[in-house]
C-alpha cells in the first residue's frame, strides 16, 4: 500500500544479502518496527507491530515464505538456508523496542532513513477534520469498534489495543494520516477487515484524532490516499 505499507516483493532479497540481514528481518517480526523508512524511492512512516504472540516455527515459516514468495526466491543472496525455529529462539534475547530494531535498519540494504516529501508518508501538511466527521464516526466506532476496544478507547471488553494516550502516540505519532488509515483497512473490523468505505474510514479516523486532542478544523479530513499521505501525525510545536 504506497504511502503506508512497504512492498515485500523484490525487498525481501536485498534485506537479506547483509551479513546482518537475516537477524535484522527475524527481529522485526518479533519486535516490530518503528521510524520513516525508504524503499525503492518511497518513504513510508508507519508502525510494524511486533509479533511476540506467534511462536518460534510460524515466525520461521513466514519468513521462509516471504523470501520466496513473489519471484523473491530468484534474487536471494548465494548458499541462502531456511529460517529455522531454533534461529528465531536465539533472537529473542535481548529483547529490543522497535525504535532499537529501527536502528539496526541502518546497516541493511534498505538503508536507515528516507526523504520525507509532501506527498510522502512523512508529508507536512496540517491534519484536518470537522465537528461533523467527529460525530459520524463516533457513530461508527459505537456501532464496529467499541466492545474491542472501550467506550474509553483503552478498556475493551475482548482487549483490543488501545487507541488512545502514550500508546496511541507512539504507534501513530511520527507517521502519515495515509499510514494510520491503511493499519485500519488491513485490521478493522477484525470479522471483515476493510470492509467499510473509504469515507467511512476517514470518519472513523477523524474520531480517533478528536479523541487523541487534534485540534478540529473547517475542512473535512479527505478518503483519499494521496491527501492522507501529505497530512502528518507529528504533533506542531
Amino acid at each position: 500500500m504506497a504511502g503506508a505499507f512497504p512492498p515485500l516483493a523484490g525487498h525481501v532479497p536485498d534485506l537479506l544479502k547483509p551479513a546482518d540481514g537475516r537477524s535484522y528481518v527475524g527481529k522485526v517480526l518479533l519486535f516490530g518496527l518503528e521510524g520513516e523508512i525508504g524503499v525503492n524511492g518511497n518513504s513510508y512512516a508507519g508502525t510494524m507491530p511486533e509479533w511476540q504472540t506467534l511462536n518460534d516455527t510460524d515466525i520461521a515459516d513466514v519468513l521462509n515464505y516471504v523470501s520466496n514468495a513473489w519471484d523473491n526466491g530468484k534474487s536471494l543472496p548465494a548458499g541462502f538456508k531456511p529460517f529455522t525455529a531454533d534461529e528465531i529462539k536465539a533472537l529473542r534475547t535481548p529483547p529490543l523496542t522497535s525504535a532499537a530494531v529501527y536502528a539496526l535498519r541502518s546497516g541493511t540494504a534498505g538503508g536507515g532513513g528516507a526523504p520525507a516529501t509532501a506527498n510522502g508518508a512523512g508529508g507536512s501538511a496540517t491534519v484536518s477534520f470537522t465537528a461533523d466527521q467527529v460525530t459520524r464516526g463516533s457513530d461508527i466506532y459505537a456501532e464496529r469498534c467499541v466492545q474491542c476496544h472501550g467506550d474509553t478507547l483503552d478498556n475493551g471488553e475482548f482487549g483490543g489495543a488501545p487507541l488512545n494516550g502514550s500508546y496511541f502516540r507512539k504507534h501513530w505519532g511520527g507517521g502519515s494520516v495515509a499510514a494510520l488509515v491503511a493499519f485500519m483497512k488491513a485490521k478493522m473490523p477484525p470479522d471483515r477487515p476493510g470492509s467499510l468505505t473509504d469515507q467511512s474510514y476517514a470518519e472513523l479516523t477523524a474520531f480517533l484524532l478528536d479523541a487523541n486532542d487534534y485540534p478540529k478544523g473547517d475542512k473535512e479530513l479527505p478518503p483519499d490516499t494521496p491527501s492522507q499521505q501529505a497530512m502528518s501525525l507529528k504533533r506542531r510545536q
